[in-house]
This record gives structure tokens, sequence and C-alpha cells, in this order.
């Protein structure tokens, strides 16, 4: 009699599942249909099980880092958040997130745990009050005397003007001090409910494993909506520059130099991601049409320099150079020669350049033969995209983006990087001037 009986439950589980809208692949399990948003990334080797509960928000973003902490002492309690490494929150412009890590047979423990930020916040006032201390102390580790963080904050303020990234989410000191625990609480009630919810799974969890875990948390059927999560969309303010000037003597002279550009025509997020990946490796190198040669090996004008290249959305790339000057090169000598080597690549990426750099370009994907490292991989680019909430693209459509890759897909997004935009320029040492 056993047999029938468990055929009939795996059926019963298998039905459930597809009433979830929940479809499960290996390695890479998420949901097809429209009415659920639960993704998970198996690790078959891994001794742990992590659950990611993340949710979208419209800000502020320095008045939601405030409901994260309390939502979440509310749901796991002071004495988790004193006592377990394996728990936190986190807040960016965008998002929300919350997560915890054990064992996987603690998987529906875990579940149900961090499900209660659903719950309403019932912190007393006095505590909930006292909670603005431990923010004040987070901005004055990650701020404080720190100038570079200084600058980009400046900077984004700037370079997004008028958009949800423009604001940190850290605050400010005076933002801090006016947090209310009132509003905290109204915010949290309309934020955090099941619609705007993206479940995450990643560990040594297997189908059958979930799919309990989910009905024994209670959590079954809490996650179905139909309500469509996308970013904000990206509105770039007039072109214009701005000098920004951090006068330290203490501080290693450098320059930061980042300027923001709207495409003639958009490009799909995740290949867009990958053709400035690979536009900032070729400006890395110091072959012909990359800036290490001009820059440092040929005319001496920096010790060194960090670049990436990046995408805000489908119709605007970022790029960001910091670099520090050689021996009595001025901030002026600097900021010309790099702009002058910048419009030089312009001009077009060298053949032999790109086919050296597109050659090594292979080392950005995982060795899609080696399980181990694609499980890790997706793990990362899963949660990347939740929480700048996109869609994560399957790994057969991953692999397929590198075949889009094309040379003069490069030199159009390389042109635009010289044509209008919004330009942020920071100086930061002894001599600004």
């Amino acid at each position: 009699m056993r047999k029938p009986i468990l055929k009939l439950l795996s059926l019963l589980v298998g039905f459930l599942l597809l009433f979830l809208g929940l479809w499960f692949y290996p390695g890479l399990a998420f949901n097809q249909g429209s009415d659920s948003r639960i993704l998970t990334v198996t690790q078959p080797e891994s001794s742990q099980v992590t659950v990611h509960l993340i949710f979208n928000h419209d800000g502020p973003a320095f008045q939601m880092h405030y409901v994260e902490h309390l939502a979440w002492l509310n749901s796991i309690g002071v004495q988790d958040r004193q006592a377990n490494r394996d728990t936190n929150a986190w807040t960016t412009d965008l998002a929300v997130g919350y997560w915890l890590s054990g064992k996987p047979d603690d998987l529906p423990d875990l579940l149900h745990r961090i499900s209660g930020v659903f719950n309403p916040i019932t912190l007393p006032r006095d505590f909930a009050e006292q909670e603005k201390t431990i923010l004040q102390r987070e901005y004055d580790l990650r701020m404080g005397d720190n100038i570079n963080a200084r600058a980009y904050m400046e900077m984004n303020a700037f370079l997004y003007q008028g958009n949800a990234i423009a604001a940190s989410p850290l605050g400010t000191p005076e933002q801090i001090a006016a947090l209310d625990y009132d509003q905290a609480r109204a915010l949290h009630d309309q934020t955090h409910h099941p619609e705007n919810a993206t479940l995450v799974v990643v560990g040594n969890v297997t189908e059958q494993q979930l799919q309990r875990a989910l009905v024994v948390a209670g959590l079954g059927g809490k996650l179905d909506h139909s309500v469509e999560i996308t970013p904000p969309p990206f509105v770039l303010a007039a072109p214009e520059t701005r000098i920004f000037t951090f006068a330290n003597p203490e501080a290693a002279p450098r320059m930061i130099w980042r300027r923001v550009v709207t495409l003639d025509q958009p490009v799909d997020f995740d290949l867009l991601e990958t053709q400035t990946a690979l536009l900032r490796d070729i400006l890395d190198t110091n072959l012909p049409g990359g800036l290490a040669g001009p820059l440092r090996f040929d005319t001496f004008i920096t010790r060194s320099f960090d670049i990436s290249v990046f995408s805000l959305d489908e119709h605007h790339i970022e790029l960001k150079f910091s670099a520090a000057p050689d021996q009595n090169v001025s901030f002026a000598d600097l900021r010309e020669a790099f702009e002058a080597s910048l419009s030089a690549s312009a001009q077009g990426i060298p053949p032999d350049t790109w086919l050296r750099v597109r050659g090594r370009f292979k080392t950005y994907w995982p060795d899609w033969t080696d399980e181990k490292a694609v499980d890790a991989w997706m793990a990362d680019y899963i949660l990347d995209r939740v929480q700048a909430l996109r869609t994560p693209l399957s790994e057969a459509e991953l692999q397929g983006l590198d075949a889009q890759l094309a040379h003069e897909n490069i030199n159009t997004l390389l042109k635009a990087l010289t044509g209008p935009g919004r330009t942020a320029i920071a100086f930061i040492g002894k001599d600004t001037e």
C-alpha cells in the first residue's frame, strides 16, 4: 500500500507546484508563469541554503533604510542580530532585501522566519527611536572622513539628478535624526506585501525539499501574484559638466571622471551589460585603442587608474575613470590627457585589438561545462538582477549573448561616451586647483 500512497502524494505536490506557477530546471529553477516570483539556484555540493526575500520600493531610500532595520528586528528579534552572523538585511535605491542562511534541513524554518517581515511592525517606540543611532553609526562608518564616499555621493546627486538613484540610502545626519517611527510603519505597510516580493533560494536544496518547505512555512500561495515589477525609467538631465573639489593635504591625489550618456538606440539590458564589460576590458589595455598606453606607459601621465563602463538601463551607459597623477602632473594635465586619449580611442578600436581582447573575454562567463562554477555564477547573477528589479535570463539565453558581441557595436558605445552627456569630475588631494 505504501507505493500507491507515495505516488499519490507526489502527484498532489506536483499539482500544487503547477498551481503556484513554479517550474524547475537542473541547476537553475525559476517561475515561468506570470503569477509567481520564486527563483532557486540549486548547489548540490553546498552544505548550506540561503533564502532571500527582496521587495521593490519607490523610496525615499533613506526612509526605506530605517524601515529595513525595523522590519528585520521585528521579524528575527534583537537577540538574533547580536548573536547570529548568518542573517542580514540591506537597502538600495530601488529595493530592500533580507536573507537567512542555515542547513538544508532548516529550510522550512528559514522560510517561516524570513516571512516575518510581512508582519506589521510592533517594536516598542523607544526601541525604534534608539535604532536611529545605529543608522547614524552606519553613516559615520561608511562616510565619516571617507573622501571618496563623499565625492561619489555628491557626483551621484548631480549625474542622476531627478532619478531615484541620485540619493544615498544612508541619508544625511539631518535626515536620520528626522526619521519618524509612525511614518516608517506606514511605509512598511505600503511596501512589504507579497505583490512586491521576490523569493530567491540558493544552496543545497532539492525540488522536493523546496516544495515541502513552502507549504510547511505557510508560504504556499502567498507569493502568487500578477503585478509586474519593473525598474523606474531613468531620465538624464540636460548635458552639463560640473567640477567637484575636495582639498585635503593628507589625501592621496586623484581624479574621478564620470559621464552618463543616452544611446541613440536602446539595447537589451543583459546584452548591453555584456557589451559595456567588453568595452571596459578594451579600454583597460595598453593595446592600440586602449588607455593604458597613452596614459601610463608612453607618457607617464598617471601612475595607476581604474576604469569601468556599465549600463544604467537600456538607454543609458556610464563611464567611470579614477586615476592618480604621476609625478609633476597637475590635475588639469591629467584631465586633458585622459579626455584626449578617450577621444582618440573613440575614432575606432583597431581590428587587432578587438580580436585579442575579444578572444580572452570568455573569462567573463563561467565555464559552462563546470556545474559548480555555473551554479555560483548564476546565483550572483540572479541576485543582482532581482535587486535591480529585472527578470534574469536563463542559462541558454545567457550563453547566446556572447555570439551577439560585435566590433561595430562596441565602437558605437565608445563614440557615444565622447558625445553630449552629463559629466562630473572630482579632484581630490592637497592641490585641487
